[in-house]
């Protein structure tokens, strides 16, 4: 065969075999199973309520929160602050678990509140993303009163009827840790969004005061129920798709039995997306974020950020020089 024909039917054998290949490899491609999706992620937010950030950290120092330095340790504590509210628990938790500006909704100190609009809880929207039987929400309090939504004037009036598991007991960290169990059992699938709160380090900071051993105690006792929870997590496999968020509503006046001027709050998490801190607003949108809420659709806008993205704005800082607001 001549050298010019040979180089011609060399060239047409190597074009079909490209072609051949090219169509295997589409072929592979379109009978290939898709890539497994990440598995959806459930979240408990915790209350250490009135928790200074001083006394967290001269507990963490001392090895006295090891359920908490373990969370730390599988992500990060951050600085939170609690700017534009009263230092107290009803505004506090508002912000909490809503990342709106509480005193547009009406929830100025512990005195003063009515109920939050219905549908902007953080519970309310992950239910209306994902329908209700899609993720299961949890709140239980340890006190009565502005948290347990008993009354229509009362901030979680209408959370409260959305809620998949609900109670508000006037009870200790010893109490309150087994109902949270209990919770978490009987509505923990498909997937879970649940909010603990402890109100032991406030009840002995109002009683013995900030400097007390038993205000220590407090949160030495949150800390053991933390532990519980977690082991629960690990017994029921779901520890590796739970994201844990523990933080307080509020700090303490320095040395004294009350929360006039209180902003040093705090976040630990096991999330290792967060990677600042910020101010208690932006709590609830990290959160959601995690369960991909588009945050920047929602209406009424939060006021708050996504902790795990840099800050688009400069993040406010209490002023040392302002009056108190009241809590009462």
């Amino acid at each position: 065969m001549p050298a010019k024909e040979s180089w011609k039917l060399t060239r047409l054998v190597a074009t079909a075999f490209v072609a051949a290949a090219a169509l295997s490899a589409a072929a592979w491609c379109i009978d290939a199973a898709p890539a497994k999706p990440a598995e959806p992620v459930n979240a408990i937010l915790i209350s250490w309520d009135g928790l200074d950030r001083s006394v967290l950290k001269e507990l963490l120092d001392a090895n006295k929160l090891p359920n908490l330095a373990a969370l730390i340790k599988d992500g990060s504590l951050q600085d939170i602050d609690v700017v534009g509210h009263a230092t107290c628990t009803a505004p506090g938790h508002a912000q909490m678990l809503t990342g709106l500006e509480v005193q547009k909704i009406g929830i100025v100190n512990n005195k003063t509140y009515t109920a939050i609009p219905e549908g902007l809880t953080i519970f309310e929207r992950l239910q209306k993303q994902f329908g209700a039987d899609a993720v299961k929400t949890i709140m239980v309090t340890s006190k009565n009163g502005y948290m347990d939504g008993k009354t229509e004037n009362e901030p979680y009036w209408f959370a409260k009827k959305h809620v998949t598991s609900f109670l508000s007991k006037g009870t200790l960290a010893a109490e309150t840790g087994p109902e949270c169990l209990d919770a978490l059992a009987k509505n923990h699938e498909p997937r879970f969004f649940a909010f603990f709160h402890f109100r032991d380090p406030d009840s002995a900071g109002h009683l013995r005061g900030m400097d007390s051993p038993f205000y220590r105690r407090g949160a030495m006792d949150c800390d053991e129920q933390l532990g519980k929870i977690v082991g629960w997590l690990k017994e029921q496999k779901l520890d590796g798709r739970t994201l844990i968020y523990v933080t307080a509503d509020h700090g303490f006046d320095l040395h004294g039995f009350d929360h006039k001027n209180a902003p040093h709050s705090w976040l630990a998490t096991n999330d290792k997306g967060v990677i600042r801190g910020g101010t208690q607003a932006d709590v609830t949108p990290t959160i959601l974020a995690r369960f991909g809420v588009e945050i920047g659709k929602l209406e009424p806008p939060l006021i708050g950020s996504d902790l795990a993205l840099p800050a688009k704005k400069p993040v406010p800082e209490p002023d040392p020089t302002a009056a108190p607001v009241p809590a009462n």
